[in-house]
């Protein structure tokens, strides 16, 4: 029996509410287009859509597509940003494993090829590609907030990541060995939202080989600025759990020194600041530069808060 040429790269998609058909469109376009279908695989998986109509439509897109290396599952419950991801690495077969989120959408042609040659080469453990907000497909006037809040946060020139390569980990875009995932999964303690990447990030970068890439794809997943505070308070758990597991990663943080600022205060004081500061980022029509320092300065007094000798986890 002739043997099955291994694949070198499985793209991995996580999906969770959102409409696969521009990702999709774009990824096996570039696949058939390049005839690169023995070289990769694409494997999705959705994590318990809340949106039934959606998830179906995503599924029907797959099933549908007549690609034999393209496959789609679905959990029945819930797993979480960071344990969807390691059910991903599990079924995947390539020596290379590329994680994109479900919102993402590459900006180039040749996004695909350009993770292949890397992997192809074998020279680097970790290749990251980079975000962008180049495409958008919400313009509503709501979301310029994140749209500004990512381009400050995550918008970045290859050359400028490489200076500190784990402070610049993002699992949107971003392709690992296998061999190396498998030593190495994310942390499945992080079960809310955010800094699982970097918590990941600091572990990659004691051991192996990073380097990025100036190969963006762009975050379609833009949220309104209501939304976006909402998340950053949810975030307060996970940035603390951050702190508990890699101090270096808290220390070297443009908030930690607001936090350490924030701390001499009575709780009593940082509750008014919270309350004021959420008041104002939500009820006033500040441009986006002031907008971002009192978001910063709000998550900053969260953490401060948390922080305090008999705060529990969550209660700010």
């Amino acid at each position: 029996m002739q043997r099955t040429s291994e694949k070198k790269l499985s793209i991995l998609i996580p999906v969770y509410n959102w409409d696969l058909s521009l990702l999709l469109n774009r990824i096996l376009g570039e696949i058939d287009e390049c005839r690169l279908g023995d070289a990769v695989e694409v494997i999705v998986l959705d994590d318990c859509s809340s949106d039934e109509d959606l998830c179906a439509k995503n599924g029907s897109l797959v099933s549908g597509s007549g690609r034999d290396y393209l496959r789609y599952g679905k959990l029945e419950r819930n797993a979480g940003r960071s344990a969807v991801r390691n059910l991903l690495a599990a079924k995947a077969s390539a020596r290379y494993l590329l994680f994109l989120d479900c919102d993402v959408l590459p900006d180039e042609d040749s996004f695909i090829r350009s993770y292949l040659a890397h992997a192809e080469v074998g020279e680097f453990d970790v290749v990251c590609g980079g975000i962008s907000y180049r495409t958008r497909v919400l313009n509503g006037t709501e979301y310029d907030y994140h749209a500004y809040l990512g381009n400050k946060k995550e918008v970045k020139p290859a050359a400028q990541r490489n200076l500190a390569p784990w402070r610049h980990i993002l699992t949107s875009n971003i392709m690992v060995r296998k061999s190396v995932f498998v030593g190495t999964p994310f942390d499945e303690c992080f079960t809310g939202y955010g800094y699982e990447d970097i918590e990941w990030g600091v572990r990659l970068a004691r051991s192996y080989r990073i380097l990025h890439i100036d190969n963006t794809a762009s975050h379609l997943g833009l949220v309104t600025k209501e939304r976006a505070y909402a998340k950053m308070r949810d975030s307060v758990v996970n940035y603390l759990l951050l702190r508990q597991i890699c101090p270096e990663a808290f220390e070297a943080s443009t908030v930690a020194k607001l936090v350490r600022l924030f701390r001499c205060a009575a709780p009593s004081i940082l509750q008014a600041l919270d309350r004021t500061l959420g008041r104002c980022f939500l009820s006033y029509r500040f441009n986006d530069r002031l907008a971002f320092v009192l978001f910063q300065c709000n998550f900053a007094v969260l953490l401060a808060l948390a922080c305090k000798p008999g705060k529990r986890e969550g209660d700010a």
